[in-house]
């Protein structure tokens, strides 16, 4: 069984070639130019093309994602949340044109979260049906959870996630905002503000704390070049919290057009440790 993701799981080209997954690139436009996350662009690049333009997501390419399908005969395609991005809509358009056994089904995850489901279907997937893996990937998603501390007010108010003025005002006080989503939510929502990384960080332990998140929950956290930050950050849950399962990743350059440069982000899924 084929396993189908997007660059929204922040799963590398080399990484999807190793583990045989085929990857749909996500994509961003800059001054009039499509770039297709990993392929043609990096975070340092992206960076240097939105110093003077504003960056848009924009949809995945309907005929790539139809040559994938037609050379699947059976598999799943694991995509990132509907409602965060178009690529399920484009997907599901895809796959009408076909006849074929491919399921899709929307993660309502993304990022880390989304790369953990992939995973997971990908180690299911030579022994067990689609419908035992999606019962399972539904499991997990019972207990997940996402937050994100963005820096750059630029980019929440270009992707549509904060009002003009509340950005200005936000970044003229320093304001950290806390955004967080869980499965089923259409689109990020707000959960507190912090003056200070260490205060944000401390609101969203508490929120782990109440929902009891411990070693059966694998954690990431989440950063767009800056690793110092999220170094603090894992100091700080490990202090509050002790021992637990956390993982670093970089936000690719799509994933970074929503959340600006610098943003943070924590994430938590349940585990499924089952053969």
């Amino acid at each position: 069984m084929k396993v189908i993701t997007d660059t929204g799981s922040l799963l590398s080209v080399e990484k999807a070639e190793k583990l045989d997954i085929d990857l749909v690139p996500l994509q961003v436009e800059v001054n009039g130019i499509n770039y297709r996350d990993y392929l043609d662009i990096t975070a340092e690049k992206f960076l240097e093309v939105t110093k003077d333009h504003t960056a848009h997501t924009s949809l995945p390419s309907i005929g790539q994602v139809m040559e994938i399908y037609e050379h699947t005969k059976e598999g799943i395609h694991v995509c990132v949340a509907k409602g965060i991005s178009s690529t399920y809509d484009v997907a599901a358009a895809a796959l009408k044109e076909l006849s074929s056994d491919l399921v899709l089904y929307n993660s309502k995850a993304l990022v880390g979260t989304q790369q953990y489901l992939v995973l997971l279907a990908k180690r299911l997937s030579a022994k067990h049906k689609v419908d035992e893996i999606i019962a399972r990937m539904d499991r997990c998603l019972t207990e997940c959870q996402s937050f994100l501390i963005p820096v750059d007010f630029n980019f929440l108010k270009r992707s549509g996630r904060i009002s003009p003025m509340a950005a200005t005002f936000a970044g003229m006080l320093g304001i950290k905002p806390i955004l967080t989503f869980i499965p089923g939510m259409e689109k990020l929502e707000k959960l507190g503000v912090g003056r200070t990384w260490q205060q944000a960080f401390d609101q969203i332990i508490k929120k782990m704390t109440e929902n009891a998140v411990s070693l059966k929950h694998k954690i990431y956290i989440v950063h767009a070049m800056n690793l110092e930050t999220a170094k603090l950050f894992e100091a700080r849950i490990r202090e509050k919290l002790g021992e637990l399962d956390i993982e670093y990743l970089s936000f690719s350059p799509v994933m970074m057009a929503l959340g600006g440069p610098g943003c943070v982000a924590l994430q938590y899924i349940l585990k499924d440790d089952a053969e």
